[in-house]
């Protein structure tokens, strides 16, 4: 990969961070592979997603590259893909229209599927987000009714884990749902400019204001919460003090995801990575 490195020094001064900067890979032009989403695993491992063509990139530790998916009929594919992420050895692909969750090894592998059908009925769950926890479970956000469903490899509970209409919330429109090593909730409401925090448990435990305008992505870094927007504003939330920052987005170029590998926050746009190290 071509990388250059820009350093910089957020607003307060409290903290340094720099930028590097990754074009994509020779293999992503190869196999006319263009990524919407990212997450990261352990052990450097980096999962990519290509939500028109249907297909899915990992990069080893090594640096090598995988690919699986693409369209068809196939037992491993998927046609509506809204999320991945990571559980355990799992990868995980959500799949929206085929109400399910299919499972891949780090090596593409599929492994299975789990229904999305609390009362297997045949109804499903029609998803808008996903996340997972630690512990092996997965939490599953649904638009049309506002309720946050939890399931395991057994399947999806039959009872919602957390219902947002329930809640001290002025207006709902979550935008991001991220879970962090000790299974507290963080939930980003855009167009609030608001970031609650719940516990394992589903009980509120602390809300952040965002002063950034439009924020669209939430992750947590360095046991801090972080925000950041299409414009490549960013802000760190804390209960004492926030800091602004400032990721370079070319005009020509728009954010699409964002995860976070140890203690960099990687940014995907369309063109390129974006890998910001907090220090």
């Amino acid at each position: 990969m071509i990388r250059a490195i820009v350093f910089f020094y957020l607003v307060s001064g409290l903290y340094g961070q720099s930028v590097q900067v990754y074009q994509f890979p020779s293999e992503f032009q190869t196999q006319e592979f263009s990524p919407d989403m990212i997450t990261a695993g352990p052990g450097d491992w980096l999962f990519y997603l290509d939500n028109k063509a249907r297909r899915l990139a990992a990069r080893s530790p090594a640096g090598n590259f995988l690919f699986a998916g693409g369209f068809g009929n196939d037992y491993d594919a998927f046609f509506d893909p809204v999320g991945i992420t990571v559980s355990n050895l799992d990868l995980i692909v959500c799949d929206r229209s085929e109400k399910k969750l299919l499972r891949y090894d780090y090596k593409l592998n599929y492994t299975g599927s789990i229904s999305l059908d609390p009362y297997q009925d045949g109804s499903g769950v029609y998803i808008d987000n996903i996340s997972t926890d630690p512990w092996g479970y997965y939490y599953l956000y649904s638009a049309d009714d506002h309720l946050i469903r939890r399931g395991n490899a057994s399947g999806i509970d039959r009872l919602p884990f957390l219902d947002l209409n329930q809640q001290t919330i002025d207006e709902i429109c979550l935008e991001s749902m991220v879970i962090v090593p000790n299974g507290d909730i963080g939930l980003l409401f855009s167009c609030t400019g608001e970031v609650v925090i719940f516990n394992r448990l589903g009980r509120i435990k602390s809300k952040l204001m965002v002063a950034i305008p439009a924020p669209s992505k939430l992750q947590y870094v360095e046991n801090k919460w972080v925000v950041v927007n299409a414009e490549g504003q960013g802000q760190i939330l804390d209960h004492l003090e926030t800091s602004e920052f400032s990721i370079p987005i070319r005009a020509d170029e728009q954010l699409l995801d964002c995860t976070v590998n140890n203690r960099d926050l990687i940014c995907l746009t369309n063109r390129r990575m974006l890998v910001l190290q907090f220090e």
